[in-house]
């Protein structure tokens, strides 16, 4: 089968996706505005008019719509909804399918009329579409035609790489964040949780928990961050490692003690299923498709949103319990084994593409 993907060529998802088609003996092409080699796959860098911004998706429209049609896919699958599943409309291709991750339904449609229209547009051209959980899938249905399914494919763990070994113990709590450093991960308030923790400890004439806090990423925030780590007297305290390889990542959670996710929103939540799958207890915002991947109270802590206080309160309940850590952290490793194994979640892909396929041949 060919399969054509119109998707950012650098992004971990496309690369573990495209990896997975490959794997299965397709033959993947990727349509990407952003250049990057794919193991095994073709990508089809297409360059110019970098300066227009997120025009370059219109005014590349035509180039687009005549790869694809040199390309013949079996099956042309948009990945990100407002830019790529918006081109795939334009295309006119069948069969499509269009996936939504996350910010092009949970923030896009409401930005502008124009955004809401290139919403429904997108939605409406897909033969197929599919959302990583049953909230965003919630979330996308109103902007669907009547009728129009949304199926749930999440993005799973490959736990043979996500495999955690017995930590060793150590005399600090290590609080750990791998995530892209812009405002919505919610960074900021992690590190306010941390010094009211201290703050708290000092009013009480205790002594201060032995806390460090790692940060693993990179991205527009750093620079506000270390300025708010400094003003936060946490110099000694935090660790920036900047960005972090997708395979580096299970060592980096196995250097610390508890995952701290608190995001202002978040379309799936797929580094709280990769903490998990390493046994760590989550600490995590209640909100938008977080608690599809994080149960509170079973695999981790759910709090209000950009709530300093409650943050404080769920990391101070871990640090002071390592009974509780460790319950959360055995549930949570049981809870992606059981529901968000990577080969589970793309054999749902993999039915979906025979599907699209053999009724695209009956019509």
């Amino acid at each position: 089968m060919r399969i054509v993907y119109l998707a950012d060529a650098p992004y971990v998802h496309t690369q573990r996706v495209v990896g997975h088609a490959v794997a299965r003996g397709h033959d993947a092409h990727v349509i990407s505005f952003r250049p990057a080699a794919i193991e095994g796959g073709e990508v089809h860098y297409v360059d110019g008019f970098e300066r227009a911004g997120k025009a370059r998706y219109l005014l590349h429209a035509r180039r687009v719509a005549a790869l694809v049609r040199d390309l013949q896919p079996d099956v042309l699958h948009a990945l990100h909804l407002t830019s790529y599943g918006f081109l795939a409309s334009l295309t006119g291709w069948q069969p499509s399918i269009v996936s939504v991750w996350g910010t092009d339904v949970l923030e896009a449609p409401a930005l502008t009329p124009a955004h809401g229209w290139i919403t429904r547009r997108a939605l409406a051209g897909a033969g197929a579409i599919t959302a990583t959980g049953v909230r965003l899938a919630e979330a996308t249905l109103p902007h669907t035609p009547r009728g129009k399914r949304v199926a749930v494919i999440p993005y799973g763990v490959d736990l043979t790489r996500f495999r955690p070994v017995a930590r060793q113990a150590r005399d600090q709590v290590v609080i750990g964040a791998v995530a892209r450093l812009s405002s919505e991960k919610g960074l900021q308030f992690l590190l306010r949780a941390v010094a009211e923790i201290q703050a708290r400890a000092d009013a009480a004439y205790a002594p201060r928990p032995k806390l460090s806090v790692v940060l693993a990423g990179d991205g527009p925030e750093r620079e506000k961050l270390e300025w708010l780590t400094a003003e936060l007297r946490l110099d000694g305290v935090v660790r920036f490692l900047g960005a972090v390889p997708h395979e580096d990542v299970p060592s980096v959670l196995q250097s610390c003690d508890i995952f701290a996710m608190p995001s202002t929103w978040e379309g799936f939540g797929v580094a709280a299923l990769e903490a998990s799958a390493m046994r760590l207890p989550v600490v995590a915002s209640d909100i938008h498709g977080i608690p599809d991947v994080a149960v509170h109270g079973v695999t981790a802590l759910l709090v209000p949103p950009a709530n300093v206080t409650a943050l404080a309160d769920a990391l101070t309940a871990l640090i002071e319990s390592p009974d509780l850590r460790r319950r959360l952290g055995d549930a949570g490793r049981a809870h992606v084994e059981r529901h968000y194994r990577w080969e589970d979640n793309m054999g749902l892909l993999d039915h979906l593409y025979d599907y699209v396929t053999s009724t695209s041949a009956n019509t």
